[in-house]
């Protein structure tokens, strides 16, 4: 994973901005009984050399809505992945394996006595049920993911093949959600903070634009989460913003916060001073050489006049190109 990857795995671990991408995907609110708890995401699994290596889902939690449970996997990406629908299989694989291999571990503690139609084999029953996963794609990059959004378009040219033959052969779909190409008229639906920090993505094509954007919405950004500035600063690099930013703790959720309104005020005054600053040392430099022209001239009466007469002064100046 890269940083883009990781800011955004954290920022989006938290219900209220998941429930946000969900309702834009399904275009509707979900249930008030919803609930989404965190688990671990982490497989074990042998490499080719049979040496232990992992996979690790970026966010994988139990859900419960409506009566049904059921688990929900999201996968974030800040770049086209050309054997994605590959590794998102594979993902779920190991997913859905651990799920029976907990069901079979549970039937053999419980010394369960199994009955015709049972699988007493794999230690698995009829009534045994595996929890369907649900996998949500968050791409976040500026190019457009045209393809592969299926594991058919991997594969060689099926054509040739008799159309009967070709429904032998499986897929497997990505459901992906181009954040920066959210409308902003589905930004203003959702109920987190993720609007405005994909607004925020929405408008860097100047800094001028970003920065209208951050006044527009100060009651926003005067309290904007760490998380979301790692997001943000990621995924455009902001990185004077950041660096200006001090943090203080919300105790109500936890979050640090900073506030961006301040820091490009400070932004801006450093720059001003640095400005004045250079002028100083340019206006101070002009006059020490004038002063030095002068004297080698032996022109200390035209020195006297300039040090009380501005326009003089400056006319000295555009005679000596100074």
């Amino acid at each position: 994973m890269g940083e883009p990857n990781n800011a955004l795995a954290v920022y989006m671990n938290r219900s209220d901005r998941i429930r946000s991408v969900l309702e834009y995907y399904i275009g509707e609110k979900l249930p008030q009984d919803w609930q989404c708890e965190e688990i671990r995401g982490f497989y074990t699994i042998r490499n080719t050399k049979g040496k232990l290596s992992f996979r690790q889902r970026d966010f994988l939690a139990n859900v419960s809505m409506g009566g049904m449970h059921f688990k929900l996997a999201l996968e974030n990406q800040d770049s086209v992945n050309l054997i994605y629908p590959w590794r998102l299989m594979e993902l779920d694989c190991l997913a859905y394996g651990r799920e029976i291999e907990e069901i079979q571990e549970r039937n053999i503690h419980a010394g369960e006595s199994y009955r015709q139609g049972d699988d007493f084999k794999y230690h698995y029953k009829r009534e045994d049920r595996i929890e369907p996963i649900l996998d949500l794609t968050l791409y976040g990059g500026k190019e457009k993911w045209k393809s592969p959004l299926g594991l058919r378009e991997l594969m060689t040219d099926m054509r040739m093949l008799p159309r009967k033959m070709t429904r032998l052969v499986g897929d497997y779909r990505v459901n992906l959600i181009p954040m920066r190409a959210i409308p902003e008229s589905e930004l203003q639906k959702m109920d987190s903070d993720l609007k405005y920090v994909l607004g925020f993505m929405k408008h860097t094509s100047s800094r001028k634009r970003y920065e209208k954007y951050i006044r527009e919405n100060r009651n926003f950004f005067t309290r904007i989460p760490r998380s979301a500035v790692d997001v943000i600063d990621a995924c455009t690099n902001i990185k004077d913003i950041r660096e200006s930013l001090k943090y203080t703790l919300n105790e109500e959720n936890g979050e640090e916060e900073g506030d961006m309104c301040k820091a490009l005020d400070d932004i801006k005054k450093h720059a001003e001073k640095k400005g004045e600053r250079k002028g100083e040392r340019r206006g101070n430099q002009r006059t020490n050489k004038l002063i030095q022209v002068l004297l080698t001239e032996g022109r200390q009466e035209d020195l006297l006049r300039s040090a009380t007469d501005s326009l003089f002064q400056q006319q000295l100046f555009q005679k000596y190109h100074i």
